[in-house]
């Protein structure tokens, strides 16, 4: 049995102590156990689902690990589209697209906010979602092991949440029925008119961070119990804040029966829209696209009830199960050389991941990422060159025969169809390339940890392209890809690499942007080339939206150092124009070997903004101490103005830090704080980090181990 060690932020006053069908979304395989999944800490915090009884009856006090998995990032506008500037500057800019899947870690129904595991599906092409479902389920908290109940409503995972928000896209937590209990329980109606439950969605949503509800109700329902969720699916849409999204699945009739119409039409149209009354904001179609037919009939349904096609209508391709080669044609909603019809949805894209026979393994992972960037990219893995380079014929269904689900030639790339999104439209913008996990943690260009770990939270804003590259000679381009060997902060730098010489001198798109030039603004790059004072060979690249057919070119000079070098250059002479896109160009004299890592890219603002403060109240809530590794929950009080993260480290005896854990949030959970020899004490720091990259004065807080 664990010994739990109370222990208090010493010096301080007190001692702070606490301690389904053929057709559709299926459900989730039967859950083996409800008690703690492989990997996971006795005390360690997990999601879990929401039945009738607990949603109604649910408060951020009584649910017992709430306040860790808030999502505080708030949702980030993104800038206006500029075609000329876009992989295909012919692509229409109104589709949006719909991901549903499910959130990352070792179990379809236990979820972490972060853990100490390198190879875990994590997502790095928010640029192309505009909606994020998540999709699986999980046990009602303190139902039985043997046969768990599963909650109709699962949350997302607010590290995803954090990760979509940064990027402009919205969250949604996921409704699905069949579960245990009656449907009924569900539909409780006040005297006043009020329904407790869509009340208490509203409250969870907004204490958690995400943004509305992805709602699949796929099972025959009552048409009492039909006719009263169509009366409380209005009273939550009148009553929800401003941006909040209700998606409803193509399943029930509003008479209750289960019967999917693959099309937005006059029969499932009330759900969306029932005569002058909005109930949910869209529909995601079911996956069954036979005919071209339907999908027209999806845009003429819209249209006439004054909907945006764009913004009401998602027809679904299911990749969960089909992977690159799903039936129902995306084509039929993208027809070449016309408007597409609807919005796209996906289901499973977690499939580039979870298929992949070796996932688990953290020295095997760069599969799966390639898997990924041809999922999101095309199968040349540069959004520039998209479309599926083996012919598939055209329509075509499900023929019932097996298919060549990983056969990635089949598959065209999303960014055929849909456009690359930015939030990068204001100064400071600063990235790490850091993709949300790692083989150690880094900071200040320092190895400050050795563990494996995953945080899609703490992910940075990643390249609007993956990759877009060019050789200005014969030769091919060098390859680009993110390094987990080294990084300047957190798990990951860019790393561009490979034989370079004069005829094959190569740019590297990266980012969109809309930035205001004012005058007082600079750019700085922070890299590694291994070599010391030697030409670097690096220069990072402006197009000016007065411009978009060239670079303006800042080259990054001389490095002094075989490690990290930084170049800072002043943007002074671009005041009055906006910058529209960013990149790097690597060239060479002499044919060789070359590689360069970007450990940052910053482009800052004229007025340094002011250091932030000390954080405050930083305390150690609990901790349960075993064979000298403490698990410890950490508090503070949150300052989301002016802060990027918190840093939270160790002081070792030799004087170093050690990176403990990087959170947008006022507590942090430590999985397994080791003793350091026979310390009799631990000093923790907490680290406000702001917006530029600058630090605050650490706070301290202290565990005694004796």
């Amino acid at each position: 049995m664990d010994r739990r060690t109370f222990i208090g932020l010493l010096g301080a006053a007190g001692v702070t102590v606490g301690l389904t069908g053929p057709a559709g979304l299926t459900a989730p395989p039967a859950y083996a156990a409800a008690d703690p999944a492989p990997g996971r800490a006795p005390h360690q915090p997990f999601m879990h689902g929401y039945n009738a009884a607990s949603i109604k009856n649910w408060s951020p006090q009584t649910d017992r690990y709430a306040k860790y998995f808030r999502s505080r990032v708030p949702l980030a506008t993104r800038i206006a589209p500029f075609a000329a500037t876009q992989a295909n500057p012919a692509l229409a800019t109104g589709p949006q697209l719909m991901n549903l899947s499910y959130d990352y870690d070792n179990s379809f129904f236990t979820a972490y906010k972060y853990n100490d595991v390198f190879a875990r599906r994590l997502l790095r092409f928010w640029q192309y979602t505009d909606l994020y479902g998540s999709w699986h389920g999980m046990p009602v908290e303190g139902s039985p092991t043997d046969d768990p109940e599963h909650g109709l409503i699962n949350l997302p995972n607010p590290a995803y949440t954090d990760a979509a928000h940064r990027n402009g896209a919205k969250s949604l937590g996921c409704w699905f029925w069949p579960r245990s209990g009656a449907f009924s329980d569900y539909l409780e109606q006040h005297d006043d008119g009020s329904f407790p439950v869509a009340d208490k969605l509203i409250e969870m949503a907004e204490y958690f961070g995400f943004d509305g509800y992805f709602i699949n109700q796929e099972a025959e329902t009552a048409p009492a119990d039909a006719a009263k969720l169509m009366k409380m699916l209005k009273y939550l849409r009148a009553q929800a804040p401003k941006g909040f999204h209700l998606q409803w699945y193509d399943t029930i009739m509003v008479n209750g029966k289960l019967d999917y119409q693959n099309q937005f039409n006059d029969k499932n149209a009330p759900w969306i829209q029932d005569g002058d009354t909005p109930v949910n904001n869209s529909l995601f179609a079911n996956y069954w696209m036979p005919t071209a037919e339907q999908v027209e009939t999806s845009r003429s349904t819209a249209e006439k009830l004054g909907l945006d096609p764009y913004e009401a209508v998602f027809h679904g391709t299911e990749n969960e199960k089909y992977g690159y080669n799903p039936p129902y044609d995306t084509r039929l909603v993208f027809p070449e050389g016309k408007p597409a019809r609807t919005s796209w949805a996906l289901f499973g894209s977690q499939f580039v991941w979870d298929r992949y026979p070796d996932r688990d393994n953290p020295d095997a992972q760069d599969p799966a990422f390639q898997r990924e960037r041809r999922y999101w990219s095309g199968p040349n893995e540069d959004p520039t060159r998209t479309g599926r380079t083996e012919y598939v014929p055209w329509p075509h269904e499900d023929d019932g025969k097996p298919r060549d689900a990983d056969n990635h030639k089949k598959w065209d790339g999303v960014a055929r169809y849909i456009t690359e999104r930015s939030v990068i439209g204001s100064f400071p913008f600063v990235t790490r390339f850091n993709t949300g996990h790692g083989r150690a943690f880094f900071l200040d260009g320092s190895r400050a940890g050795g563990r494996d770990w995953n945080n899609a939270g703490i992910q940075d804003i990643l390249p609007t392209w993956q990759f877009w590259t060019r050789s200005e000679g014969k030769d091919a381009p060098l390859t680009v890809d993110y390094d987990y060997t080294m990084a300047h902060d957190g798990g990951s730098s860019l790393r561009i690499a490979g034989d370079l010489g004069p005829a094959n001198t190569t740019t590297v798109r990266l980012f969109k942007t809309a930035l205001k030039v004012t005058g007082g603004e600079r750019l700085s790059v922070t890299f590694t080339t291994g070599q010391a004072g030697a030409d670097s060979g690096l220069e990072v690249g402006l197009i000016f939206a007065d411009a978009p057919g060239r670079f303006v070119w800042l080259p990054a000079g001389r490095t002094s150092s075989r490690s990290w070098n930084t170049a800072v250059r002043s943007l002074k002479a671009f005041e009055g124009r906006t910058i529209a896109a960013i990149g790097v160009r690597v060239s060479s004299r002499r044919q060789g070997a070359y590689a360069v890592n970007l450990g940052e890219l910053a482009l800052l603002g004229g007025e340094r903004p002011a250091r932030p403060g000390t954080p405050s109240g930083f305390t150690v809530d609990a901790a349960e101490v075993q064979d000298g590794t403490a698990e410890v929950f950490l508090s503070w009080r949150f300052q989301g103005r002016g802060v990027w993260y918190y840093d939270v480290c160790r002081e070792l005896p030799d004087g170093r830090r050690e990176a403990v854990g990087r959170v947008y949030d006022e507590v942090y959970y430590v999985k397994a704080l080791a003793r350091t020899g026979d310390e009799e004490s631990t000093t923790l720091q907490l680290v406000a980090v702001a917006p530029d990259g600058s630090r605050s004065a650490p706070a301290l807080a202290r565990i005694r181990w004796t």
